[in-house]
């Protein structure tokens, strides 16, 4: 799909990463009275050199409190192993909040989840060195990716992030931001962004419901910087195809959208509330 002007058409190259790394995930499905989509796709200028995707996106289901947990996370573009550190600070972080749901847990703390996902970078560098002594440092300049991490069990939304990818409830036309956008809502974002593992250890948190015929959004700012708060084209768009979930495919064709200058990875977790019977 073409948004104003399009991007220039590009030949994907495979990707040469170490690990493999398909060029688009497409996921789906219903969960706890929940319809979910989700996708990730590589961006023009990663398919035009044949770099790897470096945004990363996780589900994972709570059985015993009904709760979906989400996560979606992006590689900082200057480090040069951060598509590994997106896939295990998902991985890493839908645990974590799924052992503080075992322990029955009815708010998350966030701190903790964060701090076990920053961890596992720090281990994978120095396993990847073979140095015990390896810390944030040295794994911060070659893992270095964003993180955010959602529940849904409901209708109650706890999100948070550490990072410039964020989370908005769509209602209708109007784009409700929860985290991870700046104050000002239309501000631009990137750049110098804090990022997992090395961060103040400060989580930016929100918590809200969830009603029926509204959609959380929990995307990266490959998608948020086109999306512009809403209020542009993108966001129309958008707002039209999300009314109601799209399938699978569907749903990772639209997020693969063609507009001029926006050529970054994109990824975009969408949680629709059924309607009570």
């Amino acid at each position: 799909m073409t948004i104003g002007e399009p991007a220039a058409f590009v030949e994907p190259r495979l990707g040469a990463a170490e690990l493999y790394r398909p060029d688009t995930i497409a996921d789906g499905g219903t969960a706890f009275g929940l319809t979910v989509r989700a996708a990730s796709v590589r961006g023009l200028s990663k398919r035009y050199a044949g770099g790897p995707r470096q945004d990363d996106i996780c589900l994972r289901l709570h059985a015993d409190s009904s709760t979906l947990i989400a996560a979606v996370a992006d590689g900082v573009s200057g480090a040069p192993r951060s598509e590994l550190g997106a896939a295990l600070a998902v991985r890493y972080a839908t645990a974590a909040v799924a052992r503080q749901l075992d322990d029955g847990r009815e708010s998350i703390d966030w701190g903790p989840v964060f701090g076990q996902a920053a961890w596992a970078l720090v281990e994978e560098q120095r396993r990847a060195s073979g140095d015990a002594s390896v810390g944030v440092d040295e794994a911060a300049g070659s893992l270095a990716t964003t993180l955010l991490v959602a529940t849904v069990r409901d209708g109650d939304v706890q999100v948070a992030a550490v990072g410039d990818s964020p989370a908005f409830v769509l209602a209708g036309k109007e784009y409700d931001a929860l985290v991870g956008w700046p104050t000002g809502g239309d501000d631009l974002i990137g750049g110098g962004v804090e990022s997992l593992p090395r961060f103040s250890g400060s989580v930016e948190a929100s918590r809200r419901s969830l009603d029926p015929g509204s959609v959380l959004l929990l995307c990266t700012d490959g998608l948020a910087l086109p999306l512009a708060g809403g209020a542009g084209e993108v966001g129309v768009a958008l707002a039209r195809e999300l009314t109601r979930p799209p399938d699978a495919v569907d749903f990772a064709r639209l997020l693969d959208f063609s507009r001029a200058t926006y050529d970054d990875d994109r990824s975009l977790i969408a949680v629709w509330r059924k309607a009570s019977s």
